[in-house]
């Protein structure tokens, strides 16, 4: 009341604090804090509006906006990351300092920045903060990253975040479709913008943190690993008793398929307590909890087979492992339909037996009684013995396949018998290795004792080679007897043999006398063993006894010429001056061989060479009006084989009728040819004259005569021989060629510099293509001086033209590469002009190329 009583009563008297400010002025404030304190009317009257209407503090110091989070997964060998952007807005209220809490203290930040200016934080509690002390709004941008950590159920990763009002997430990575999820988070979507790359979508509300977690999808919601089945057989039916180890991996309840209908299902359990069981597309099925490892307990009855050896066949789930464990009465041996070992144990009155079968879909059990051990031990087998003869000069060489067919019981060695006259040099088979072989001889034979690394049963071969030495009067008459060595399968059941004798190229073998053997063709030859004999069989016999007897003598074959067809592909190039050709003559022996090979050619053409194989040599006669080329071979040439021949024809210059020279094959019973014509030149070709021959497509032309050609083929045509001559007559018209630009450039750069001393130094830069040209003539201008010349960066001197085209203007010759990419040349040279003055005329002259350009740039440079 006494305040409002002063403020009314200096309102009502406003002379009086005037005249108190006044006498203010002249007095001095007492130094003890007593007294009056006077201030103008309207600083008072302007505190009196202010306490009418006084400023409100805000409530807060600052405001965290939405903020947008974008988080890439980056994987290496050893470790997942994720990188994390933030940006959010800020806004501070009042102009004073205020801590913004950004991110909790630890976090691994790479950039922090304000506005697109990077800034520092401060450690405040746990909090890594901003200060500022402005009000306003801050668009806030960090990065940081964190390493994930792996579990059993795949990667998390906890990210910090600042507390803002919401966080719109978005996460993106690469490669295989991952199952994340977001803790907090609302609105979850995924989304895949192509095969392998993935993007994420979530809002999460205010917090300090949250967890990212994925793990990589299943294909299969769940997997049997283990299977044990445990059987025993009453009467006419088996029971088993089965149990499954099975891992779920949906969160879910899923449906496990057991077992056909066709079995009799007796009991399900699942983790001791009964399941149900549904009935499916032919299957019984039951039904798993969720996620986790749990145990299947099925037993099932199986009847058996009512006709033939008793035996049992049902479906089963394929399972990594399965274990049979089976007990069955009496003694019997138990075999499964994938030959799995089993191992049988024989109790008093029964058997058990065990075995681990591979993943398959269904299973066959079968059984017998027992066969006793000695029984079971015994060996019986046949052999099949095959025999190729040759000889060579003082020498028998033999070949030969023993082919066992061992039909009970197993060994892991095996014997057979040799003439003591004979030599063994090398035995080996296919199917087994041979640790060691032994020879014991005997009183007429010698025994050979084959060691193998292993047991062996059912089908067996021994490959062996052998020798015996001819008797010197045998060596040298070719009338001598000689008793074929033939090798015996020791402890066989029953064996038989077959024996061919070779014709080689010096000597051939010619049955004397036979006991025990009956002649044969040579079509009962097993093809594994016949396709293995390289030299021709001349007799062949088969024996059933086990000792036959074979008698011999070496004789020198007749030489019988082969019979053979010929295709003769020829290739004709017509040049400008000459025609080429190249013949590939492929050769088929049908019957015998030659060593020979006679091929006709006209006059006048020049045989370049000859190729093939085997070549000796090859000779050039003329005969008769015709070139025979005689070609010689290092051996008798049977099957297949092929001969390149090269030849040319000079053409005079005012030819344009030529008749076509071909090669002929003399001897050959059949003989096809092609003819295919190409021009390297401007000429024009047509067939004035055709005879015995029909046009060919060129698509039908074989590839190899086609990769000849380096021009289009204009002309072709096959024939095949007969009794009229096959002809090609060409007309040909040759053409002028007109001459073409065979070098450009494209670019030329000059830049002079003149100086005050009366000097023109000009840099000049080509940018040159060229295909022929051997030199680049270069007109300076009068007086010039080359300083250097540069070509593709490389140092070239220059040389002056012999020939000027003015005496006044130098040219010099720059040596060019070939190229058709382009290069570049550089010449740098000096001219002689006027001094530059205070007042004047310059005149300035470019070289001159002898190329066309393209385009031209001249930077001129004068004193400042």
């Amino acid at each position: 009341m006494k305040n409002l009583y002063i403020i009314l009563l200096l309102i009502s008297c406003p002379w009086t604090l005037a005249t108190a400010q006044k006498n203010a002025l002249n007095e001095d404030v007492s130094e003890t804090g007593n007294g009056d304190v006077r201030v103008p009317l309207s600083h008072y009257i302007q505190l009196v509006e202010d306490a009418k209407d006084p400023k409100i503090k805000a409530p807060v110091a600052y405001a965290l906006g939405q903020a947008q989070t974008q988080i890439r997964l980056n994987e290496s060998d050893d470790r997942t990351t994720a990188q994390i952007e933030v940006q959010l807005n800020v806004e501070v209220f009042e102009d004073q300092w205020t801590l913004v809490p950004v991110l909790p203290y630890g976090v691994p930040i790479t950039q922090v920045s304000v506005d697109g200016q990077n800034i520092q934080l401060v450690q405040n509690a746990e909090w890594m903060s901003w200060s500022t002390q402005k009000a306003g709004t801050y668009a806030l941008k960090l990065r940081y990253s964190i390493d994930a950590s792996r579990s059993e159920q795949g990667f998390v990763v906890p990210v910090p975040t600042p507390r803002a009002s919401s966080t719109q997430l978005q996460v993106t990575f690469t490669g295989k479709p991952l199952d994340m999820v977001v803790i907090p988070s609302t609105e979850f979507k995924s989304i895949q913008s192509s095969a392998t790359n993935h993007r994420l979508m979530a809002n999460i509300p205010t917090t300090s943190a949250f967890l990212l977690s994925w793990r990589i999808p299943t294909e299969q919601d769940f997997v049997i690993s283990r299977a044990k089945y445990h059987g025993e057989l009453i009467d006419q039916a088996m029971t088993f008793t089965t149990t499954y180890q099975v891992e779920v991996f949906a969160g879910e309840a899923v449906e496990l398929p057991l077992l056909p209908l066709a079995v009799i299902l007796h009991d399900v359990k699942i983790d001791g307590q009964s399941a149900t069981v549904l009935e499916h597309q032919g299957l019984f099925k039951t039904i798993l909890p969720g996620k986790g490892k749990h145990q299947v307990e099925v037993t099932f009855q199986v009847n058996v087979a009512p006709q033939g050896p008793p035996k049992l066949t049902f479906p089963i789930p394929k399972v990594a492992i399965s274990e049979f464990e089976l007990l069955l009465p009496g003694k019997k041996d138990i075999s499964f339909n994938d030959s799995s070992q089993v191992n049988t144990e024989f109790l008093e009155e029964q058997t058990r037996a065990k075995a681990f079968i591979p993943m398959t879909h269904h299973v066959e059990i079968s059984w017998i009684d027992a066969i006793p051990q000695e029984i079971r031990t015994e060996l019986r087998a046949n052999a099949n013995i095959y025999h190729a003869i040759s000889a060579e000069e003082g020498v028998l060489y033999g070949q030969a396949v023993v082919a066992y067919e061992i039909t009970h019981g197993e060994t892991s060695n095996l014997s057979f018998k040799v003439p003591n006259s004979a030599q063994v040099n090398q035995i080996s088979a296919t199917s087994a290795a041979i640790t060691e072989w032994l020879e014991q001889e005997e009183t007429d034979h010698k025994t050979i004792t084959v060691y193998l690394d292993r047991k062996i049963k059912g089908l067996f071969q021994l490959r062996v080679e052998y020798e015996q030495l001819l008797v010197q009067n045998a060596a040298a008459d070719t009338t001598a007897a000689i008793k074929v060595p033939l090798i015996k399968a020791n402890d066989m059941h029953r064996q038989r043999g077959i024996v061919a004798l070779l014709a080689g190229d010096e000597l051939t073998l010619k049955p004397m006398a036979e006991s025990g053997v009956t002649r044969v063709g040579e079509n009962q030859l097993p093809a594994f063993f016949r396709d293995q004999i390289k030299q021709v069989i001349a007799h062949t016999f088969k024996y059933t006894t086990e000792l036959p007897e074979l008698t011999v003598q070496t004789m020198t074959p007749e030489r019988k010429q082969g019979i053979f067809d010929a295709q003769v592909d020829t290739l004709i190039s017509l040049g400008e001056v000459t025609m080429r050709g190249s013949a590939s003559i492929h050769v088929d022996v049908k019957t015998g061989s030659i060593s020979t090979l006679e091929m006709i050619i006209p006059v006048g053409v020049n045989v370049l060479n000859v190729s093939g194989p085997s070549l000796r040599n090859h000779q050039v006669n003329e005969h008769s009006g015709e070139q025979v080329i005689l070609t010689e071979f290092t051996q008798q040439m049977s099957g297949q084989f092929q001969l390149e021949v090269n030849y040319e024809y000079i053409l005079g210059d005012n030819t344009s009728q030529l008749d076509v020279p071909t090669i002929d094959v003399a001897g050959a019973e059949v003989q096809h040819g092609r003819i295919a014509v190409e021009a390297l030149t401007a000429v024009e070709i047509q067939a004035s004259q055709t005879q015995q021959l029909s046009t060919v497509e060129i698509n039908d032309l074989p590839q190899q005569l086609v990769l000849k050609t380096t021009n289009p083929i204009l002309l072709a045509f096959k024939y095949v021989n007969s009794d009229q001559p096959h002809h090609l007559q060409l007309k040909m018209t040759r053409h002028q060629e007109l001459s073409v630009q065979v070098a450009a450039i494209e670019t030329a750069q000059y830049k002079t510099l003149l100086t005050d001393d009366g000097l023109a130094v000009t840099t000049a830069r080509f940018d040159v293509r060229n295909s022929r040209l051997q030199f680049l003539r270069l007109s300076l201008p009068p007086g010039s001086e080359v300083w250097s010349v540069f070509v593709d960066g490389q140092a070239e001197k220059p040389a002056h033209a012999s020939q000027q085209k003015d005496a006044s203007q130098p040219d010099i010759l720059i040596k060019m590469l070939n190229s058709a990419s382009g290069f570049p040349v550089e010449v740098i040279y000096a001219t002689p002009i006027e001094k530059m003055g205070m007042m004047g005329t310059l005149q300035a002259q470019l070289p001159q190329p002898d190329m066309v350009v393209t385009h031209s740039y001249w930077d001129v440079y004068l004193p400042s």
